[in-house]
């Protein structure tokens, strides 16, 4: 039965790699089907992407062919994130989309204009066809030029995301989303001190009073919207000069160091805490708050959102990002506030049962502590996603769980611990230690191989002889038959990342090299897409590199073995010596 089962399974792994081999490759003008219609100044642009094959975002763009029209700002929709070893991270189209393009209309008198399309894109099975340039007409009614344009500008915003919710959508949306934001962020381990701050206020103001409880932890949930909404109209009022900074790499850097920090103090490197002439008088305000003194429990609040605004900095940074780019005073005001709000929806709980709900204190919030610390240290890795490569960044991952799962496994070889507790962290412990080592193995690999992108990527420069038209296609298959030599053509470009990998993994193996030396090597690059580059893949049917086309010693192709994608050397080898 065993046996059995494998040979199915065999058949089957064999029989779909055939049969991808088998599709038929599309040409760009099937694969990318474009559509342009008109209507009140605006353009409708559809592009149809087929299963398997992808476009690039940062490859489309649009030019009017003459000066009867302008073409407005364009703004493509967000893509699908995609990194690549040699290119880095990049955004990709899977599937057709639409999007609007406003236009001026400069001559009147024309009923029909021009527009040029450029795209580039990529099939599943390794082929890249060469940057497109089409070119589209479109018709217009100038009757219906001057109509308002509404419906359309609804389409555009329908497909902006939360930030564009947050700036211009309706203004309890944005309060509910900044409420629940703040609700998940009540909690953070920093934001726990606030917890015997207010229960020390309640236990010595209110006693079993649940309604002064309750409005004590209104006065002191109060403070911490006045912080944050005084926060949220400097960056208003700052503008798109505090967005610029959260970009400057200097920084981004400190705010990571900074998140360091806090992540070294939780692990116990050091004490967090405000200096102790500080907490003094706080303490003494709280001692003397007889009566209740509202104002300076809303006062005390206030400074207790300082005291955890690194745990909320980065949901905080992104929200007075929005804010400062919108310049909406009142705006930033309402979700700022409401954010807070979130921020005490735990502490009116606690003012609600009168301070008889309130955490335990135990090992297991050291553990949290601890975990925590490192959280931070995930967070500083965070913060420096734009200025580190994607390959760095999974590195410090790896190391960060590597890390994490030695110190916390470290005390189950000092003191004993039940099995009930001991084997689960264990358990989780050394599965994390396993992950970290394969992130930290794969990612050194890479950034290895990236160093050595260059001289392994430049090994078909010496391997092959260039032609560049069908003329010195047809002179060098000649050649090769006077001799009584194979050739094999291999098409390349510098924007090609399938052609990277194959000269890496394919042209760099021994034997490849040994046998590319033996016989006529000859690659055409086609990057500059020219005419004669044109000119030689619509002849000889090729849609895109890497492509590879093997004559025989008449000057023959052995269509048969023509290749399309990355191929394995060992196969390659073989197919050549089939015909040598």
């Amino acid at each position: 039965m065993l046996t059995r089962t494998i040979k199915i399974v065999f058949l089957i792994i064999s029989i779909v790699p055939l049969t991808l081999l088998g599709q038929q490759v599309l040409k760009p003008q099937e694969a990318f089907p474009v559509s342009i219609s008109y209507q009140n100044n605006v353009l409708q642009i559809t592009h149809e992407i087929q299963t398997g094959y992808y476009l690039y975002k940062d490859k489309i763009s649009y030019v009017a062919l003459n000066n009867d029209f302008e073409l407005g700002e364009i703004k493509l929709p967000n893509g699908i994130e995609y990194s690549d070893e040699f290119f880095g991270n990049t955004e990709i189209y899977r599937s057709s989309f639409s999007h609007y393009i406003p236009i001026t209309i400069i001559n009147e008198s024309m009923d029909r204009f021009n527009i040029e399309v450029n795209l580039q894109g990529c099939a599943d099975i390794g082929l890249c066809y060469p940057p497109q340039k089409w070119v589209r007409s479109f018709s217009i009614n100038i009757k219906n030029q001057e109509a308002a344009i509404s419906n359309t500008e609804i389409k555009i915003s329908e497909q902006a995301r939360l930030g564009n919710i947050i700036t211009d959508g309706n203004i309890i949306l944005v309060f509910l989303i900044f409420l629940g934001l703040g609700f998940g962020l009540a909690f953070t381990p920093c934001h726990l001190p606030t917890i015997p701050i207010l229960s020390s206020i309640i236990i010595g103001q209110s006693g079993s009073n649940k309604l002064k409880s309750l409005s004590l932890s209104l006065a002191y949930v109060a403070g911490m919207a006045i912080t944050y909404s005084i926060a949220g109209i400097a960056a208003a009022i700052a503008g798109k000069q505090l967005q610029a900074l959260f970009t400057l790499p200097t920084f981004i850097v400190a705010i990571a160091i900074l998140f360091g920090i806090l992540g070294l103090g939780m692990l116990g490197s050091f004490n967090m805490q405000m200096p102790s002439s500080v907490m003094n008088k706080i303490n003494n305000s709280l001692s003397n708050q007889v009566g209740g003194n509202y104002l300076g429990v809303i006062i005390i609040g206030a400074l207790s959102a300082l005291m955890v605004t690194a745990c909320v900095a980065p949901p905080l940074v992104a929200t007075l990002m929005v804010i400062g780019e919108s310049g909406n005073i009142a705006r930033g005001i309402i979700a700022l506030s409401s954010l807070s709000l979130g921020l005490g929806i735990p502490l009116i709980i606690i003012g609600l049962t009168a301070g008889q709900w309130l955490p335990k204190s135990g090992a297991y919030l050291e553990n949290i502590k601890n975990l925590f610390g490192f959280i931070m240290f995930a967070l500083a890795i965070w913060v420096l996603n734009p200025l580190l490569s994607e390959e760095i960044i999974n590195l410090l991952w790896g190391v960060i769980l590597i890390a994490a799962a030695i110190y916390f496994l470290w005390p189950l070889s000092k003191k004993p611990y039940k099995k009930s507790f001991k084997y689960p962290k264990l358990y989780a412990c050394l599965a994390s230690i396993i992950l970290g080592l394969f992130i930290v193995s794969d990612q050194s690999e890479k950034i290895i191989l990236m160093k050595d992108q260059k001289s392994l990527v430049g090994v078909s420069d010496s391997l092959f002889d260039p032609i560049g038209s069908l003329i010195e296609l047809d002179n060098s298959l000649k050649l090769a038959s006077k001799n009584g030599n194979i050739s094999l053509l291999y098409i390349t470009a510098d924007w090609c990342i399938s052609c990277k990998r194959l000269e890496r993994e394919t042209f760099s193996n021994p034997d490849m090299i040994k046998l590319l030396s033996s016989i006529n090597s000859i690659k055409a690059d086609v990057s500059k897409n020219s005419e004669n580059d044109i000119e030689l893949m619509k002849q000889l049917s090729i849609f895109g590199p890497p492509t590879l086309i093997v004559y025989d010693q008449n000057g023959n192709e052995k269509e048969n073995i023509r290749k399309i994608g990355v191929v394995n050397a060992k196969e390659l080898i073989n197919d050549i010596k089939t015909i040598q």
